[in-house]
C-alpha cells in the first residue's frame, strides 16, 4: 500500500492529491483534487466529459441536493471512471474505478465513494504533512 503525499495548504486549509482519470485516448487526464472528507462522491468539471473514459449510472443526469450551510442543489451526471491517485514525486496506487458526479464546476473534490472509503488519510496541519494509502 503505497503512500501518496499530499499537498498540504494552511490558509486556506485544505489537501490535494492528483487524481489520473483513463481518457479516450488511452492516456491519463492529471487533475489536482481538493481532499473533502465531507463529500459522499467525487466531484469532476464537466467539460472533461468528451475527454475521459466514464461509464453513466441509470439514465446518468441526476438532481443533487446538498443539506449543509448552503442548502443549494446542482445537476450531475452520475457516473463511474477508472482511475488513480499519485503525487509529485511519481507514487502512485493501484487503479480504482470510483463514482463521480460531474457537475458545472471549475474544481476537482475527492470524495468518499470509490476513493475516501477505501483509504487511510493521515493530515497533520501543524508539521504541514499529510498522505493517502488506498487498500487493495
Amino acid at each position: 500500500m503505497p503512500r501518496i503525499q499530499l499537498r498540504i495548504y494552511v490558509d486556506p486549509g485544505q489537501a490535494e492529491v492528483i487524481f489520473s482519470v483513463l481518457r479516450t485516448d488511452g492516456s491519463y487526464e492529471r487533475l489536482s483534487g481538493v481532499i473533502d472528507t465531507g463529500a459522499e462522491v467525487s466531484l469532476l468539471p464537466n467539460d472533461l466529459l468528451n475527454k475521459v473514459v466514464y461509464r453513466p449510472i441509470g439514465s446518468g443526469t441526476i438532481i443533487i441536493d446538498q443539506a449543509g450551510i448552503a442548502r443549494q442543489s446542482f445537476e450531475a451526471m452520475e457516473a463511474f471512471v477508472t482511475g488513480f491517485l499519485e503525487d509529485q514525486t511519481g507514487a502512485q496506487s493501484d487503479q480504482i474505478e470510483a463514482r463521480v458526479w460531474f457537475a458545472d464546476t471549475e474544481i476537482t473534490l475527492i470524495g468518499f465513494d470509490g476513493i475516501l472509503d477505501r483509504a487511510v488519510l493521515h493530515i497533520d496541519m501543524h508539521k504541514r504533512d499529510g498522505w493517502i494509502a488506498m487498500e487493495a
